[in-house]
């Protein structure tokens, strides 16, 4: 039995080849659902998330946050529909993942001492401005 040969976008190593079929697939049977994209995105990240999970001791809340985000919010963009309504609903679907993102950064930031980070000593300085942000939205604007 012949295997299929692919030569679309340089496909040449194995893995590229098994890359191109799914999304090849992918290309066939849309990216309607959120499950759908979910899987597309997380496939896009996967290599980078392997490579930050490696090594134990490295590993950082802020990346594992930014990482998931990445999946969550490239989901919403595939599997919102594009017509003229695509702004509203592409909204409406990173709302949560947006504030699920600042509910995993905010404590790896001002609780550093109780987070997992790769370069904690650079956290302080960073944490300051956020402090100073935060501090800065709860002070109401003067009208004069």
């Amino acid at each position: 039995m012949a295997h299929p040969h692919i030569e679309q976008n340089g496909a040449v190593t194995q893995s590229e080849k098994v890359r191109e079929l799914i999304r090849m697939t992918r290309e066939q049977i849309g990216t309607q659902s959120f499950t759908r994209a979910y899987l597309c995105a997380s496939d896009a990240v996967a290599p980078y998330r392997a490579l930050s999970k490696d090594i134990p001791d490295t590993r950082s809340d802020i990346v594992d946050g930014i990482l998931d985000f990445i999946d969550e919010a490239a989901a919403a963009v595939q599997a919102t529909e594009k017509n003229d309504q695509f702004v509203s609903q592409l909204e409406q679907r990173l709302l949560p993942v947006s504030e699920n993102l600042l509910a995993r950064l905010l404590p790896s930031f001002l609780q550093s001492q109780t987070a997992q980070l790769a370069n904690a000593e650079n956290i302080t300085p960073r944490a300051e401005r956020i402090r100073h942000l935060i501090a800065q939205l709860q002070t109401p604007i003067r009208k004069e």
